[in-house]
C-alpha cells in the first residue's frame, strides 16, 4: 500500500502548487513515476496493479460525467460491505486539479474475468456460467429502456418480487438478429441460483435509478471465485 499512498500524497502536492492541471497529467506521473502498473482502460477510468498487493488493484476514475463513485460509496455504506455480490472497496481519495477538475481513487479488491477468455461478454455463450450468461442477456435487454430518465426503473418496478416476475417474462434478447428471436425464458431454477445477487441487483438498480444511468453490460460483472460480482452498473450520472 505504500506506493500508492506516496504516489496520492504527491500527485495532492502537486495539484496544490499548479503543477498538475488535466486529467492526463495524473496518468502520465502514475507511468512515469510510481511503481503502479496500468492493467486496463476504459471510457470513464483506469486500472492500477500495486506491488505487493496481488489482490488489490487501484481504479482511477477520471470523466467528469462518470457516476462510478456514486456506486462505489453506496458500496462502502456499513450496510453494505458485506454483500458478496458486490465489490469490497477499502479506500476512497479524491484530489482537485488546479482546472477544479476532481479525479478519484479507489483501492479495491481484485477481482477475475467472468468470461474464460478474459474479454467483455457480449452473448449468454460468452459467460463462464451460461445459465447466468441468459439471466444476464434478459437483464440487459429488461434494463435497456431505463436508460431513458423518463422512463424510471423505480416506477416499473416497485418491489424485488417484482423483478423476478419481470425477468421470467419471456422475450427475445437484444443482441438477436431477426433470424433468432425466439423468446428466452428464465425458469425457476436459474432464479433460485441466483437469488441473493437478484436481490442485490435490485437494491442496486432502484439506487442508481435515481442518480444516473444504469449500464449491464457483460463488462460489468466480475468473479469473487464462483461469486459473481455486479462492478460497476452505472455509466453517466445525471446533473445535480
Amino acid at each position: 500500500m505504500e506506493p500508492y499512498l506516496d504516489a496520492i500524497k504527491e500527485i495532492k502536492e502537486l495539484a496544490n502548487a499548479e503543477e498538475i492541471h488535466r486529467v492526463d497529467d495524473v496518468s502520465i506521473y502514475l507511468e512515469r513515476f510510481t511503481e503502479l502498473d496500468l492493467i486496463a482502460t476504459g471510457i470513464y477510468a483506469e486500472v492500477y496493479e500495486m506491488p505487493g498487493e496481488p489482490d488489490k488493484v487501484v481504479k482511477l476514475c477520471n470523466s467528469k460525467i462518470d457516476g462510478y463513485y456514486l456506486f462505489a460509496r453506496w458500496c462502502m455504506r456499513p450496510e453494505n460491505q458485506d454483500n458478496p455480490h458486490v465489490p469490497t472497496i477499502h479506500r476512497e481519495d479524491t484530489v482537485e486539479l488546479s482546472s477544479g477538475r476532481v479525479v478519484r481513487f479507489y483501492v479495491m479488491e481484485r477481482l477475475e474475468d467472468i468470461s474464460d477468455d478474459g474479454t467483455e461478454p457480449t452473448r449468454p455463450s460468452h459467460f463462464h456460467d451460461y445459465d447466468f450468461g441468459k439471466l444476464w442477456g434478459t437483464l440487459r435487454t429488461m434494463t435497456l429502456p431505463f436508460a431513458d430518465p423518463k422512463k424510471p426503473f423505480n416506477d416499473q418496478v416497485q418491489t424485488a418480487d417484482e423483478f423476478v416476475e419481470q425477468i421470467q417474462e419471456p422475450r427475445s434478447h437484444f443482441y438477436m438478429s431477426t433470424d433468432e428471436r425466439k423468446p428466452v425464458v428464465i425458469d425457476d431454477q436459474i432464479i433460485d441460483d441466483h437469488e441473493e445477487l437478484l436481490k442485490t441487483l435490485f437494491d442496486v438498480l432502484s439506487f442508481v435509478d435515481e442518480h444516473g444511468v444504469m449500464d449491464l453490460h457483460g463488462g460489468n460483472y466480475m468473479l469473487r471465485g464462483d461469486t459473481i460480482v455486479i462492478t460497476d452498473p452505472i455509466s453517466h450520472k445525471y446533473p445535480s
